[in-house]
């Protein structure tokens, strides 16, 4: 630091900490929240320690100073994470045997009245009939009143052990010769995680639907995040952050269970649905080993598919490496607090 202006010294104090926390932030996927569970939020927030740090190296650059060095070197590590929040290589094809895969978290079809709109689940229903996917998968599905066919032949309703508990469905144009869930510590969580073997040509797949444990924030808390008051400022971190330590720690258990029941499935997998969790977390490193992400494969700019938080894709299409998938999208209609996503999977090739 010789050489250095008192104002430099203290950017190279505050660029340090960026760096350090940013280095952090590469370690989440791999370190479970059971063991160490603040090791998450690094991972939450690191694409904005990763544009802290850019700024960084642009002042460093315009000042010739040899602190540029440390930026490059950290930043060039985590380049490779890019792809996970940015898409850079949309792909489409015109392949008429490719299936289109669509997730959707319905968030109950609206139904304590969160959006200020009547008939929501009307509109809901009516969109994902003009979308016309193969195999569509839904979370936060609950219609206890009467289950839409949504005209397909063929579905896979996750029911609990009431009808009028939450549950998922799988929705296809393809006949599903099996059907079951993923037991979560012993339990059936049809609210978690359920799958279905497809008969797809002359090929057998099998898809699985999943919605890791949410961070059940309250209204109070996203008016929080979006507009901080000085008053507030303790009660309101206080209460996000023991929300989201809990949920973390179920998240990785969640997670563990299913990626194991993934290695004994005798078929491929095309796996959809709402993590809760940035793609630089512990979950969807452990359940996307060894599987490709329809958006870093297809998509186009940033991945956003939360309505209220600019930027955070929980929501995900992965598929097993021998299929190529493309035509990745986010869908801009506001039914839920989630975007739809989908793409288009050729399984045959």
């Amino acid at each position: 630091m010789k050489g250095l202006s008192l104002i430099n010294k203290l950017l190279y104090l505050a660029n340090s900490i960026c760096l350090l926390l940013l280095l952090f932030s590469y370690l989440s996927p791999y370190i479970s929240p059971t063991f160490f569970w603040p090791i998450s939020f690094f991972g939450l927030l690191f694409p904005v320690f990763y544009i802290a740090n850019i700024l960084f190296l642009f002042y460093w650059i315009i000042g010739f100073k040899k602190q540029i060095w440390a930026n490059i070197i950290i930043l060039l590590i985590g380049i490779q994470y890019i792809g996970l929040f940015f898409g850079t290589q949309p792909k489409t094809t015109e392949n008429t045997d490719s299936v289109k895969v669509l997730s959707y978290n319905v968030r109950l079809f609206n139904r304590y009245g969160w959006i200020a709109k009547p008939d929501i689940k009307s509109e809901i229903v009516t969109f994902l009939k003009t979308e016309k996917a193969d195999i569509l998968c839904i979370q936060e599905f609950y219609t206890p009143d009467e289950i839409p066919t949504l005209n397909y032949p063929h579905k896979h309703i996750g029911l609990q052990s009431k009808k009028n508990q939450w549950h998922m469905a799988i929705y296809s144009n393809f006949p599903q010769i099996k059907k079951s869930t993923v037991s979560i510590k012993g339990e059936r969580m049809n609210n978690t995680c359920i799958y279905s073997d497809l008969s797809v040509s002359t090929d057998t797949i099998r898809v699985y639907n999943v919605h890791l444990a949410s961070n059940w924030f309250k209204n109070s808390d996203y008016s929080f995040l979006q507009n901080p008051k000085k008053e507030t400022l303790k009660k309101g971190i206080k209460g996000i952050v023991e929300r989201m330590k809990s949920s973390y720690k179920n998240r990785a258990e969640e997670a563990q269970a299913i990626k194991e029941h993934m290695q004994s499935s005798p078929y491929p997998i095309i796996l959809c649905g709402d993590f809760n969790d940035t793609p630089l977390s512990y979950a969807y490193n452990t359940i996307s080993e060894n599987l490709k992400d329809a958006f870093k494969e297809s998509g186009k700019g940033i991945g956003q598919s939360f309505v209220k938080i600019p930027a955070l894709r929980i929501d995900y299409i992965l598929h097993n490496e021998r299929f190529n998938s493309y035509n990745y999208k986010r869908h801009k209609q506001k039914l839920s607090d989630h975007y739809a996503v989908s793409c288009e999977v050729e399984i045959n090739n």
